[in-house]
């Protein structure tokens, strides 16, 4: 079963609850006491949701209540549109005049007929919250608050953006990939292909920008290009993402031997740098069709492809291929200083503690700074402790399995937050997000809490902020406008998706639809979304 995600959610609805807008309504029609007891419900199970999403990773049983609760919560967040739909509704009644007032009391909008089936399903779902509410005592589960340092480190960043730090530990690597881009004698063929090879999280999407940035091979390579390609090893469109990142611009043409010829009509007699990132594909006729038109570079074309599969590497080299190999101790414990430790605070305790840390973290730099970012804002040694001796560590799969790691650290993150992180699940893998539509999205959703007069849009800046420092967003960047776009790393979006699988889904051209009968968010890929509207939940 997936991990559920329920905290967020209570949090929106208490707020909706709290809210003076509603209290109005509810004391005008009558409803101010069921509405009042739903609040002291909600209240009830919000003081151990931290600790029941913590543990049911372990618990089958628990995972169940908080799926019943999830399902709950969502129609009594349902119920409370239904009022703040009615109230605007009964404004521009009054802003029209006594005839529109008039005629709501002969249709369906009675206030009386509202009242009354408003009163029964604000009773049903609180009867059916006090039952699951109940059910609690079944599990051993702590009351708590979530850290008050979070909503600080929000609130204290919604000014200026996180700026990632530098990559430690990987100059040796970068100066032998380097050499070899640059070693015409290893060229023997008419495109060479080099193939780094490595487990996720290790950095080879960062090793490779560091790489592809250097002024060495800017000045070596005529022309260098840069295409992510994750899972969807599509020749028309990997064809075309190259045009386009040759062009600057976008490209119209839809059938691939028109793309190819263009491509070629491009890429001929020029040396060449190409980067494919993130490659999954292990079938060689599309490989195949793919590389008969980067054939016709000049001389010292290159090729680079990073995959977390050895049998893609093999595929696809040329070149022996580069095994990227797990950080050292030392260059683990530099990386993981500059994240958890502010200048002049070090605390031998702390230090002793982190080490240990770091060891577990098995020298993935995208564990090391997740964890880094976390201890970053805990003080004291019961919290560092409580991360190194957190029963989520035994649930790694494998030696190298990280996702434990960044289940502890987006556990630690606050129900604002996770909600926001979990809801880009619904962006493909690789996708390019627009910081400002992003933040729009969460205010549209009502992820972002209401703390006063602050403005909504410098909250969701700085919940964006503080998952950027977190490592949960990645690449950010800032055009020439002043407009911000972000990624998630890959392992990050896989986390994002087991979070919201049953509430979020990707319908994809070609692709068969299984949409799962719970879903709460659709987004569609590709233009033609008129083939969809007919599509029957199944």
């Amino acid at each position: 079963m997936a991990n559920t995600l329920v905290s967020g959610l209570a949090n929106t609805i208490l707020g909706n609850l709290s809210s003076p807008a509603l209290q109005e309504f509810g004391a005008a029609w009558g409803l101010k006491d069921e509405i009042q007891k739903l609040k002291s419900t909600f209240t009830r199970i919000q003081a151990v949701l931290q600790d029941a999403e913590a543990k049911q990773t372990k618990s089958a049983a628990l995972q169940d209540w908080l799926s019943k609760l999830k399902d709950a919560a969502y129609d009594a967040d349902n119920i409370l549109d239904e009022f703040e739909t009615e109230a605007l509704i009964r404004k521009e009644d009054r802003q029209r005049g006594v005839l529109n007032q008039i005629i709501a009391c002969f249709t369906h909008r009675n206030p009386l007929v509202f009242r009354l089936t408003m009163a029964h399903k604000v009773k049903d779902i609180r009867e059916r919250l006090d039952a699951i509410a109940g059910e609690r005592v079944k599990f051993p589960l702590e009351e708590g608050v979530i850290d008050s340092q979070v909503y600080d480190m929000e609130r204290r960043q919604t000014s200026s953006l996180v700026i990632e730090s530098k990559i430690y530990g990987r100059n040796e690597e970068k100066e032998m990939i380097i050499k070899v881009l640059l070693d015409n004698s290893s060229h023997q063929n008419d495109l060479s292909v080099y193939a780094i090879w490595g487990m996720g999280g290790l950095g080879k999407t960062s090793l490779s920008q560091l790489v592809y940035n250097d002024p060495r091979v800017k000045t070596h390579f005529e022309l260098r290009i840069w295409v992510c390609v994750s899972d969807d090893f599509s020749i028309q469109r990997l064809t075309r993402a190259i045009i386009e990142s040759i062009e600057g611009g976008g490209c119209n043409i839809l059938e691939l031997d028109p793309l190819q010829l263009r491509l070629q009509e491009k890429l001929s007699g020029r040396r060449f740098l190409l980067v494919l990132d993130d490659v999954w594909n292990e079938y060689h006729d599309k490989w195949d069709g793919l590389k008969i038109a980067l054939r016709c570079g000049a001389k010292g074309s290159m090729l680079v492809v990073t995959t977390r599969s050895e049998e893609v590497a093999r595929m696809m080299a040329t070149l022996p291929i580069f095994n990227l190999r797990c950080l050292s101790e030392d260059d683990s414990w530099i990386l993981f200083e500059s994240r958890a430790f502010e200048i002049g605070r070090r605390e031998e305790n702390l230090e002793t503690i982190g080490k240990a840390i770091v060891k577990k973290c098995g020298g993935l730099p995208l564990a090391i700074k997740a964890l880094g970012s976390l201890l970053r804002f805990k003080n004291s040694t019961s919290e560092w402790l409580r991360v190194k001796e957190s029963a989520i560590w035994d649930l790694a799969d494998g030696e190298n399995d990280i996702s434990p790691v960044l289940r502890l650290s987006y556990n630690n993150i606050s129900p604002s937050s996770r909600q926001c992180f979990a809801y880009c699940s619904i962006f493909p893998k690789d996708y390019e997000m627009e910081v400002d539509m992003l933040i729009e999205l969460w205010i549209a959703n009502d992820f972002i809490p209401s703390k006063g007069e602050t403005n909504p849009y410098l909250m969701g800046r700085g919940i964006f902020n503080n998952l950027v420092c977190r490592s949960f967003f990645q690449d950010v960047k800032e055009d020439y406008k002043g407009d911000l776009t972000c990624k998630m790393h890959d392992l990050m979006h896989d986390l994002a998706v087991s979070i919201m699988i049953q509430e979020c889904y990707i319908i994809e051209p070609r692709k068969e639809l299984k949409i799962p009968e719970k879903v709460r968010h659709l987004s569609f890929i590709g233009s033609q979304i008129g083939c969809f509207l007919d599509t029957k939940l199944c």
